[in-house]
């Protein structure tokens, strides 16, 4: 999930800065001073140095998305603070501030990652949101812990739901509700239902029975109190019926 993130941020800078590939790289190794010893070219460096529970209110309760095809459901995602620190290396100081700034130009003009830049596996999540975080002095304390050296720098912070992979296959659509009642000497009976039904070809037409009548809606679905042995008539011309069964919906 992180790698994905890391991806995304690289493909938008190279786009919005821009950052050509062959002239400068992107990476997000830790710049102490092994890794600064070993460029060879410019380099912008996004290193990823905390990871928090975001104060931000997410989604709650369940939502459904889609996966290979198949409709999944699941708890709503965690949100989490990505903190990283971004820096310019060049042998040249003005080099490093024009890096930075065109990096600074497109925080400013984007709150959010473009979706164009999220790898398919990502589309299921709602768009990282982009912030320069408030001044403070955690990149000092993060060169001290790196023994770097010290340079101007951005701190980014990325806010994203984190998918769990926890998603689980929708069961079938629930088409009616049986409910049945004993009394005293176990004897049975079987009450009217909600029966749904399907009339795809007659929107809008009116459905009734003995115990009630309906309308199909626009998706050409109908719910009509009924049971077992009803007959129900659906008003078209000419009228059709159909019997409710002891079990499952009806169909015209």
């Amino acid at each position: 999930m992180l790698e994905l993130i890391d991806e995304s941020l690289e493909a938008f800078f190279r786009a919005s800065v821009p950052l050509g590939a062959t002239e400068v790289d992107v990476s997000f190794e830790a710049p102490d001073r092994d890794w600064s010893a070993k460029l060879v070219r410019p380099t912008v460096n996004m290193f990823l140095w905390d990871i928090r529970r975001s104060t931000q209110r997410g989604r709650a309760g369940m939502e459904e998305f889609e996966r290979d095809g198949q409709t999944m459901r699941r708890l709503a995602l965690p949100v989490v603070e990505l903190r990283y620190l971004i820096t310019a290396w060049t042998s040249d100081h003005g080099d490093e501030r024009a890096l930075l700034a065109g990096v600074m130009s497109s925080l400013l003009g984007h709150s959010h990652i473009p979706g164009e830049f999220l790898p398919d596996r990502l589309d299921t999540l709602r768009q990282p949101s982009l912030l320069m975080a408030r001044a403070g002095e955690e990149h000092v304390d993060v060169f001290r812990a790196l023994e770097g050296q010290l340079k101007p720098s951005i701190s980014l912070i990325v806010v994203s739901e984190i998918d769990t992979d926890l998603g689980r296959p929708v069961g079938p659509e629930v088409t009616s509700l049986d409910l049945s009642v004993s009394d005293t000497d176990g004897a049975t009976s079987s009450p009217p239902r909600r029966v749904a039904g399907e009339a795809p070809d007659a929107v809008g037409a009116i459905v009734h029975g003995p115990r009630g009548g309906a309308k199909v809606n626009p998706a050409g679905r109908f719910l009509i109190q009924a049971a077992a042995g009803d007959e129900i008539v659906l008003e078209t011309d000419p009228p059709r019926t159909a019997t409710v069964p002891a079990q499952g919906g009806i169909r015209f």
